[in-house]
Parts: C-alpha cells; structure tokens; sequence
C-alpha cells in the first residue's frame, strides 16, 4: 500500500481493506462492480492509516467513495489513530453496522512499534539519542513471528467474520511500500532529523534504508502468511471455510515515487512525485506556543501515535533548552503538524485504490494471450512429491489454456508440461540451468528457488543477491519476458523459518529495484502454509494448486499493466 506509520501515521502496516474501484486502467465498469461486488455497509477499521490522510486533501477511502463503481457509498468510519490490534478487535469491531459485508482495516503498525522505529533511526525527534535503532529493529522482529502477534491478527479476523459472514462478506488486506530506494548513493549525506543537537544526524545510509526497507517487507510477509492460515479454518462444526481476506499487494506501485530515488535533490521530500509525507511536505506547523500547550512536559507520556509521540518528546527537550538546534533552516519557528509523516500523498493513496480495484475487476480470468512459459526452480518447480509428479505446472495449464493460447518451454519433464526444475539445486546452479531454455525466447518465467541455498547453508547472507543476478542473466537473453519471482515457500526445517522470511523480505526488495530499473518483474506471494507441507519442504496437492492460483494471479497482474507480449521468435 503505501507506507503505514506506527499509530497515528504508519498506522498500521497493512490494511484490511473492502471493496474499492479507481479510475485506472482496465478499471471495471459500474455493472462489472455490481456484479462482483454487492455490497450492503462498507466499514473501515483500523489506525490512523485509515483515517488520516498522507497531505489533507484526499485518502484511499474518500477516492473510492468517488469511483463510479462504489455509486456514492462511503465507509462507516471507525478507526482511531494509536490503535493497537486488540483495540480494534475490542473496540471498533463491536461498533460494526450487522448488515456490514465489505471493510477495509489498518492495523499492526501500533503493536511492532514503528514510531519509535522511525524516531530512532529517521527522525530523532530530540533526545532520540537513547533509543537503538537496531535493537528496535530487531525486536520488531522477533515479536512479527511470535505467537501472541498471530494471535492479535487472529483475534481481530474471527471478530471480523462473525460480523461479515452472515452477509456473504470478504475482505481485502493491502500491503504497505518500502519507503526508500536503497541503492542510490546521493542520499547517503542526506537526513530527515529534526533535531540534530545530540550528534544525531541520522544519515540516509544504504545499509539504513535497506533495513527500513526490509522491515516493511517482512511484515508484508507475515499478513500474507497470517491471512493464509486463517483463510484455511473452517466455521466451527461445519466445513464451510470462514469468510475470505485477500491480501493485495501495492508496494510496486510507488516504485520511482520513493524517498532517495535517482533524479531528485537529497532525500526528494520536496518532490510532488514522491508519495510520501514528511517534515518537508506536512501542513499546517504549530507555534511553539501552541506546541508546548498541546503537551506539557511534567504528564505527557512518549508513546501513542505519531503526534503525540513527537510532540511529547519535543516537549520534554524544550523544557531543558531554550534553543532547539533543528536540520532544517527555518524550523526553528514553527514544529510540524506529524500526524501526516510517513503517510502515503494523494497521489500515493490513489495508487492504493488503484490496486485495489485491480485485485476486485480481475479475479483469475487472465485471457486472450499467447504465453510461452518456463517454469525455473528446483524440486517443488519439478513438483517434487506431488501425486502426478507435475506440481502446480498441470494446473497452471489446464487453466490458462482455456481461455490463452499456452506452451511450456524446458529441458526436463514430459510435453507438454515441460520445465526447469532441478531438485536440489540452489540459485546459482539454477540460473545456470536456465541457459538450456531461455534461447526458446519464453515470453513469461516462473521462478521459485533459494530454499536449498538456505537448507544446504550455502552463503545464505548473499543469498537474495544471487537471485537478482539470477534475475539480470533471465532479461539479458529474453529480455521482453515478464519474471514472476515467487516468494518461497516456508519450511518447517530446524531453524530455517525465519531464514526464509528474511530471504523474502530481502529479495522482494531486489524485485522493487529491478522494477525501478524498467524491468518486467513482480513478486508473487504464495499462500501456502507449513500446514500444507507434506516434509517441512514440498507441499501437498492442495498447496502445488494455490501455487498455480497466485502464479495466474501475477500473470493478471503483468497481463494489467500491459506486460505480456506475443513471444518474439517462434519454436
């Protein structure tokens, strides 16, 4: 989605969201809504994500509202800035309209921490000098994997389905975008501190926006994950599974609209083109005055949203100077409004609904096109234990062909479900593989690899890399294809499950370089969980089928942005 910002801004890492349409392109019609969407109360839950807008002029909801497809609905507002999970759960659900069946939740940001993530290693908002920005950042990872996180989730999506299930409701969870591009080197100088008079300039480093980077993506990961093991719980008693949440992904969207992209001056906090708020592009500033009035120093506490966090801890700071020494010229007379920092602009929040909208028109009806395909890997692209030995490949092609014109391209395997699986092999022996069958010209390459490098402890640090160079050899011969780099499989391997995240989270950030670079590639998150592994490694028939569902799904996805085109040579 955009960015979420811890309480009152980053409010919540990712958002449940109901229904949207957009005007963007291959947008449905006002009938393709009604048909897809019959749509009785439409609420938004969540943190301030959900109901405070990135530049004051227009959020995701009040976008959606607008689109012809939502005819005039709006959202039964129910967020609160500072909310944490068990708050919404607890205190915003209950209010829910019952006939509710579409709604749109922020929500996470508040329980990892994310504001004093940004304070310590963004903004240092006075006196941040304490506060260690990698231990904070570690801890925000340890707590994603723990069991009372998934239980907050949990909690919040059964309270959810009580309510939308009795009207045939589903939901629509939005990820957050990583913030920065990280490979650029002009930013490395350049800060977003607001006070610099403890030595804390907090430089835009690389090493920096690739943690910021990674954390965003690791906690895309885990509502995917999370969502998954809840979309496979049946209502109890019966075997009806519970009401669907569809994770929509956002993120590649604000590629070249991030902080410290090329082509712009430092950070690009100035630039209308970037999509997030800052110091530098919030309204209105508060006076000093009416800044120490709004938290006295002796009660506030430095927690809760983004506002009263900032506001709290410069007001302790004002108590012991007179003089603030702040980055920015001028500032010094006035102190910004921060509940917008971090926020998605209007511009940002439109690319969420455009998303949205995207995943709603879409469903799993990619057609009219002729692909040729290679399905590169290891042994769960081979469909290693699957009961016909084809994996998601089989039905991957029995779909598609019905409605697209289909073949697969490799050297291993029977036609006409032919691939580049080799059990066993980690990403550079893969990448070597693949010259056997990129000279074929496939107009589309399915990769799923990097579990052996992690599980044969091969270098596994440089791993992530090695698939972007894995990605760079697949476009330097077939360079009109689209890559669609599956995130991989978890495994239930001592010790690897969290390797896995990590290797996720890092190259879903590779994926956001190469888009930037022009490149057709996307990210493909997979819904399998541990539950569907049949050795902690492969999974079963039903998670080889969710595979095949999300590869069609980012095929519609590619196939939407105008992507696909005819193969360039025949064979």
């Amino acid at each position: 989605m955009a960015v979420t910002l811890f309480a009152c801004t980053f409010a919540s890492l990712i958002t449940l969201l109901v229904f949207f349409t957009g005007n963007t392109a291959g947008a449905p019609t006002s009938g393709q809504c009604a048909a897809n969407l019959a749509i009785k109360n439409w609420a938004s839950l969540g943190d301030s994500y959900s109901n405070i807008v990135g530049d004051g002029l227009q959020d995701y909801e009040a976008l959606m509202s607008a689109d012809p497809c939502l005819q005039g609905r709006k959202p039964q507002y129910l967020s609160t800035p500072s909310a944490s999970l068990s708050q919404i759960a607890s205190q915003q659900v209950p209010k829910l309209n019952q006939d509710t069946n579409f709604m749109t939740i922020s929500a996470g940001a508040n329980d990892i921490g994310l504001v004093q993530i940004l304070d310590a290693c963004v903004y240092n908002w006075i006196g941040s000098a304490s506060l260690d920005c990698a231990k904070l950042l570690s801890d925000a990872a340890t707590f994603m994997a723990s069991s009372a996180f998934a239980n907050s989730w949990h909690e919040l999506f059964t309270r959810v389905q009580a309510v939308s299930s009795k009207n045939a409701g589903k939901a629509y969870v939005i990820s957050n975008a990583a913030f920065f591009d990280e490979t650029t080197p002009s930013c490395t100088t350049n800060s977003l501190a607001v006070y610099a008079g403890d030595g804390q300039q907090k430089y835009l480093t690389n090493a920096l926006r690739k943690n910021l980077n990674e954390l965003i993506h690791r906690f895309n990961w885990w509502q995917n994950y999370l969502i998954a093991k809840f979309n496979r719980e049946k209502v109890p008693g019966t075997d009806t599974l519970k009401f669907p949440v569809q994770f929509v992904d956002a993120d590649d969207r604000f590629n070249t609209h991030r902080f410290c992209r090329n082509g712009v001056d430092g950070t690009g906090s100035d630039d209308a083109n970037t999509w997030f708020s800052t110091t530098q592009n919030v309204q209105p500033p508060l006076s000093r005055a009416a800044y120490e009035k709004l938290s006295a120093p002796a009660t506030c506490a430095a927690n809760g949203g983004w506002n009263e966090y900032a506001t709290c801890r410069m007001a302790k700071a004002i108590q012991k100077t007179s003089f603030l020494s702040l980055t920015k010229s001028g500032s010094g007379t006035g102190l910004t409004n921060w509940e917008r920092v971090f926020h998605p602009t209007t511009r940002g929040e439109s690319a969420i609904r455009d998303e949205i909208v995207s995943q709603i028109a879409q469903g799993n009806t990619l057609s009219g096109h002729n692909l040729r395909i290679l399905p590169l890997g290891a042994s769960i692209t081979a469909g290693f234990a699957s009961s016909d030995g084809n994996g998601f490949r089989k039905v991957l092609y029995d779909t598609l062909r019905k409605t697209n014109t289909i073949s697969f391209v490799g050297s291993q395997g029977t036609a006409p479900l032919v691939h580049e699986g080799h059990p066993g092999w980690i990403i550079q022996d893969v990448s070597n593989a693949a010259s056997a069958s990129l000279p074929s010209r496939p107009n589309v390459v399915l990769v799923h690899v990097g579990t052996n490098d992690i599980l044969q402890n091969k270098d596994v640090d440089n791993a992530p890399e090695r698939m972007g160079a894995l990605i760079d050899h697949v476009l330097s011969v077939a360079n009109d294809a689209v890559v669609l780099i599956a995130q991989i499989l978890p495994s239930t391997r001592p010790g690897a499950f969290d390797q896995f995240v990590t290797f996720n989270a890092r190259v879903a950030s590779i994926i956001d370089q190469k888009q930037t670079q022009g490149k057709k590639v996307l990210k493909v998150w997979m819904p399998v969980t541990t539950d569907e592994l049949q050795d902690g490694v492969h999974p079963t028939d039903a998670g080889y089928n969710k595979m095949a569902q999300a590869y069609i799904k980012g095929l519609q996805r590619a196939a939407d942005k105008g992507w696909i085109g005819q193969p360039v040579v025949k064979v």
